[in-house]
């Protein structure tokens, strides 16, 4: 199998973040040669071509291999941003890259932690409604896709709008959106979906639109398929839209779907005058073809033939809004009602390179750019506040020494790398304001959240602080307590005026992980928070430790639910916080080709459990169980 197939099948039922996806690749490219694998347990880097992606950093000390060594500088300089004036300004500047060869940064996770990329997420959306006999008669309140920014819609595989559940499942390349209507007293299976063309990964849903996004079997393009779901019984595709590159991530708002992917250019394979050789194309209902020179950016030292590229498509009828494309790839995406944040794997340097684009009904205006030292887990170590954005990092000091010669060459490196976190806050335009430096040496951030004038977020080693910070001055922030206990949280949920931790226990001599826990922590003083109460989660691998997505927390219906595999298979656990404690609600059995592509969501008085051959469903007040659907193909 093709090293792109591979990939994307591997990654097909997870929702990674962070060094996740990276560190998966990095992998897969070891076994097709593409790159210099571990040795020893030591970490190596090794040359790669063009195509190949910039990963993110080293984590321990480890060794270099140095031979035909080109070391990557990709600091940006802001002055010397430029958009290009025609296509052969951008075709004499990739055809630079054709003879050079580039370092890839890869980020390897200690021994002992889990291998987590997730952090922080929102509560879905609490709709209040009266009680009701079935769903359709409060179809209103209902849960929706745990999100970051509120009002700023994510892909899941579940969707619902209180009157119809929308699952997507089935294998990698026969994938299928299952529709059960549940407005009656028995949830009914209508039509079923196929897309031809596409390893569909995510979807959205609004209104009478359902938007499938993945890659394109064809020709690996980031392909969406819009459907009008006005008559569930007969989806109808409307049409389709591809544009350049690998998928990295998606935004609805107000009906206008943004979407970002990185395209590497295969340098070899340039030529002049055929643009879609080295500019990014986009075809959709009213364009066809390169992206305009115009809409491309670059740097004046740019360093490796990779672009960031952002495409605004109106939802109704699958137009071109607007498009912008960076030359220099995206790693972590924000998005808020007003901004895209993009950001960088960090280079040679450790430097990350951060983006700004003003978005506005489906128009995509680059404004700035800029640099932070370290780097980022994931979304949510990034947040935007009264035109402020704010970064909380690790950051990466990495000494090289000689290690092996070769006559008057050396072949090899002794590389040391020593860390610390740190949060930033730059202005609108990504300029540095505020910064709190050298926060727990020797860790790494595991979960973020902030929440208004005050951040919290955890590193880990061996125990967990869980740090809170006064992020209310951005050209003064301060650190304003910690809590240190056992474990970790890589997890982190507003919770009414707690916090909730999803994480897991470590030992506290060796950091080794254990079991699942769940911590509420009580944030009533920013500057000393404690614990208020934990309790063990019996298993050790859980989608919701590395997924935003996967987990439900609903403050207003007390609900805590996400899914888990233990000694005894796959469960949904679902709990509540009672009298300052957890009580567990909720142990259900799923089939053992489902824990991975599970979602728990509430329609009216019935929880249900989507997964990908069957719905279970129960009282949402008693969680009594009321039945169980099979799918059908």
């Amino acid at each position: 199998m093709k090293f792109k197939d591979s990939y994307n099948n591997q990654l097909d039922n997870i929702k990674p973040d962070g060094y996740i996806k990276d560190k998966t690749r990095r992998r897969m490219a070891e076994a097709e040669g593409k790159v210099t694998p571990k040795r020893n347990g030591r970490a190596f880097f090794g040359t790669a071509v063009a195509a190949v992606l910039c990963g993110a950093i080293i984590f321990s000390a480890g060794l270099v291999m140095g031979r035909n060594r080109t070391k990557v500088n990709t600091t940006p300089n802001t002055k010397a941003m430029k958009t290009a004036q025609s296509y052969g300004d951008i075709y004499d500047i990739i055809k630079k890259f054709k003879s050079k060869e580039y370092v890839e940064y890869v980020y390897e996770v200690e021994e002992g932690a889990v291998d987590t990329g997730a952090a922080t997420g929102t509560s879905p959306t609490n709709k209040n409604g009266s009680s009701a006999s079935n769903a359709e008669a409060n179809s209103s309140d209902h849960s929706d896709t745990t999100v970051q920014v509120e009002g700023v819609d994510e892909a899941d595989i579940v969707k619902t709008d209180g009157k119809y559940i929308y699952i997507l499942s089935g294998k990698p390349k026969d994938k299928k959106v299952k529709l059960v209507d549940v407005t009656g007293e028995k949830p009914k299976q209508l039509a079923s979906i196929k897309a031809e063309d596409i390893y569909a990964t995510d979807m959205y849903l609004s209104g009478d639109r359902l938007i499938l996004l993945g890659t394109s079997e064809s020709d690996f393009l980031v392909l969406g398929v819009i459907y009008d779901v006005s008559d569930p019984n007969s989806p109808k595709e409307i049409t389709r839209f591809k544009q350049s590159g690998d998928y990295n991530e998606s935004r609805l708002i107000d009906g206008k779907l943004y979407v970002i992917s990185n395209f590497s250019v295969d340098t070899l394979g340039i030529k002049k005058g055929e643009e879609e050789t080295y500019v990014p194309s986009v075809v959709c209902r009213d364009y066809d073809g390169a992206v305009t020179a115009d809409s491309v950016y670059f740097y004046d030292n740019c360093n490796y033939p990779r672009y960031t590229v952002l495409c605004g498509y109106d939802i109704k009828d699958g137009s071109l809004c607007g498009t912008q494309s960076v030359l220099g790839g995206s790693y972590t995406v924000y998005a808020s009602t007003q901004n895209i944040i993009t950001c960088s794997n960090p280079n040679s340097e450790g430097l990350t390179q951060v983006a700004r684009f003003a978005i506005d009904g489906g128009k995509i205006d680059f404004k700035a750019t800029g640099s932070i030292s370290g780097s980022l887990l994931n979304q949510f170590s990034i947040d935007e506040y009264k035109g402020y954005f704010r970064f909380v990092l690790t950051e990466y000091n990495t000494k090289e020494t000689p290690h092996e010669t070769s006559g008057t060459e050396v072949t090899a490196y002794l590389v040391e790398t020593t860390q610390t976190n740190s949060l930033v806050i730059l202005d609108g335009d990504l300029k540095e304001t505020g910064k709190i430096t050298d926060l727990a040496p020797d860790e790494r951030v595991y979960s973020v959240r902030f929440m208004g004038e005050t951040a919290y977020f955890v590193t880990f080693r061996q125990v967990d602080p869980l740090f809170s910070a006064d992020v209310s001055d951005p050209y003064n922030p301060k650190i304003i307590g910690s809590l240190k206990i056992p474990g970790f949280s890589s997890y982190l949920f507003p919770y009414g005026d707690k916090l909730l931790g999803i994480g897991r226990n470590a030992d506290e001599q060796t950091g080794r992980a254990g079991l699942m826990k769940l911590s509420m922590f009580d944030i009533s003083d920013p500057s000393n928070v404690t614990e208020s109460s934990k309790t063990d989660v019996p298993a050790t691998y859980s989608e919701a430790l590395y997924s935003h997505k996967a987990t439900l927390a609903d403050y207003g219906k007390n609900i805590i639910g996400f899914s888990v595999y233990g000694d005894n298979g796959p469960y949904y656990l679902v709990y509540s916080y009672e009298d300052g404690k957890f009580v567990q609600r909720l142990r259900a059995q799923l089939d053992v080709n489902g824990s991975d592509y599970c979602r728990g969501l509430y329609i009216g008085n019935v929880f249900y459990i989507a997964s990908h051959y069957e719905l279970q469903y129960y009282d949402l007040e008693t969680f009594e169980p009321l039945g169980t659907l099979k799918l059908s193909d």
